[in-house]
C-alpha cells in the first residue's frame, strides 16, 4: 500500500496567517498616509476562528487515520501527545508571567493564572477579579476552549458508533447554535463570546468535514469543489467587514473556513496554496504556536496603548525582534524536544511534521484519505 505523510504544510502556512492576523488585531495601528492596518485591528482576531477550523479539521483527521491504522483510537495515546505539545510551553509562558509579577512588572493576579493554567480562562467567574487588568493572560481563552474541545471529540469517536458520529456532532453542533442564538438575543453585556458553549461549532464543524472526507465519493466531490475555495474566502471577508448577519456570522464561518482549508490542502498546486508552502511561511506556521503563547506580553498597543511595563521591548520595532526571539526559542528548546518526546512515548499513527516524528510503527496518510 502506498503511503503518504500525515504532514500537511498547507496548515502550517495558515497556522502563519491566522497568528500574524491576531498579532496585527493587538498591535498599534499602522498607518503611511491614508494606507493603514485599521481592518486588522478591527477583525484580526478571526484569526483564532482560523486555528480552531484546523484544529477540528487536523485532530479528527489523525484520529480516524490511526482507528483505520491501529483498528481502534488510543484515548491514552492521544492526551500524552497532547499534554507534551500544548502544555510545556503555556506552562512556561505562565511562569514567566509569575517571575514578573513577583518583581512587581506587570500586573497579573494568581486567579487568572489559576485559571489559565487548567483551562478555564473563557469563564470570567473563574479568571477575572473587577477592576483589574487581565490582559497578559487574556488569550488562553481560545486555548481553553480547544482543551475543551480535546476532551468531547475524541470521547464521541471513541464511544459512538460509526454510523452515528455525525449524528452527535451534528445534533451537539445544532444544540451549540441554538445556545448561542438565545444568549445573543439577550442584552449585549450578557453574551459570553468566549464560552465554550458558545464558540465549540467552530471546532465541531471542521470535525465533519473531516470525517466526510474518509468517503471516497464525498472526497472525490470536494476535490472538484476545491477550485472554488476562494468564494469561501469572499463570503468569509464579507461576513466580517459587513455584519449584516451578525448573529449567524459566527455559525457562517465555522462552515465556509474548514471549505477555504480544504480547498487549498486538497488542491496544493494553487498559487495561494504555493504561496502558503513557501518556506518562510511554513516556518511562521510552525512557531506559531510559540508566537500566539508571547505576543500578548509584547503587544499591548491597541486594547493598552497607555500600558508599557516593558518598556522599549514593547515599542517598535523591538517588540516584534522580542516576540520572535522569544518565541523562536520557545520552539526550538521546549516545543520541539517535548513534541518528539510525547511521540516516543506515545507513536501516533501519522507522525506530523517530519522533524517532530519519533521512531516508531506509523502508517503515513494525509487527509485526502
Amino acid at each position: 500500500m502506498e503511503t503518504k505523510h500525515g504532514y500537511l504544510p498547507t496548515l502550517d502556512g495558515w497556522r502563519a496567517i491566522a497568528v500574524v492576523l491576531v498579532i496585527l488585531c493587538h498591535d498599534s495601528l499602522y498607518k503611511i498616509g491614508p494606507v493603514s492596518d485599521q481592518w486588522l485591528q478591527e477583525h484580526g482576531l478571526h484569526g483564532v476562528d482560523i486555528f480552531f477550523g484546523i484544529s477540528g479539521l487536523l485532530i479528527c483527521s489523525r484520529l480516524l487515520e490511526e482507528e483505520e491504522a491501529l483498528g481502534a483510537i488510543s484515548l491514552r495515546n492521544f492526551y500524552v501527545r497532547r499534554a507534551f505539545r500544548i502544555l510545556p510551553p503555556a506552562y512556561f509562558y505562565l511562569l514567566a508571567l509569575l517571575v514578573l509579577r513577583l518583581f512587581s512588572i506587570i500586573p497579573v493576579t494568581l486567579k487568572e493564572l489559576f485559571a489559565s493554567a487548567f483551562f478555564l480562562r473563557n469563564y470570567s467567574r473563574f479568571s477575572v477579579t473587577p477592576g483589574q487588568i487581565d490582559w497578559y493572560t487574556g488569550h488562553f481563552w481560545s486555548l481553553a476552549v480547544e482543551e475543551h474541545f480535546y476532551l468531547i471529540l475524541p470521547s464521541i469517536l471513541y464511544f459512538a458508533p460509526r454510523r452515528w458520529r455525525v449524528v452527535v456532532l451534528t445534533v451537539l453542533t445544532c444544540l451549540v447554535c441554538v445556545w448561542r442564538l438565545y444568549r445573543q438575543w439577550l442584552p449585549p453585556w450578557d453574551f459570553p463570546w468566549q464560552h465554550t458553549d458558545t464558540r465549540l461549532d467552530a471546532l465541531l464543524i471542521p470535525a465533519i468535514f473531516a470525517i466526510a472526507l474518509r468517503r471516497a465519493d464525498l472526497r472525490a466531490i470536494a476535490t472538484r469543489l476545491a477550485r472554488y475555495w476562494w468564494i469561501a474566502a469572499a463570503a468569509l471577508l464579507w461576513l466580517v467587514t459587513w455584519p449584516q448577519f451578525e448573529r449567524l456570522t459566527p455559525l457562517a464561518l465555522s462552515i465556509l473556513i474548514p471549505f477555504m482549508l480544504v480547498g487549498t490542502v486538497l488542491r496544493p498546486s494553487g498559487w495561494f496554496a504555493s504561496f502558503l508552502e513557501l518556506a518562510p511561511v511554513r516556518w511562521v506556521g510552525r512557531v506559531s504556536y510559540s508566537l500566539y503563547l508571547w505576543q500578548n506580553l509584547f503587544f499591548t498597543g491597541h486594547y493598552l496603548p497607555d500600558s508599557r511595563p516593558l518598556g522599549f521591548l514593547q515599542s517598535f520595532p523591538l517588540r516584534w525582534l522580542a516576540l520572535f526571539a522569544v518565541s523562536t526559542a520557545s520552539y526550538y528548546l521546549l516545543e520541539k524536544p517535548l513534541v518528539r518526546l510525547g511521540h516516543r512515548l506515545a507513536p501516533p499513527a501519522t507522525p506530523g511534521r517530519p522533524e517532530s516524528a519519533a521512531p516508531g510503527p506509523a502508517l503515513e496518510r494525509n487527509l485526502a484519505g
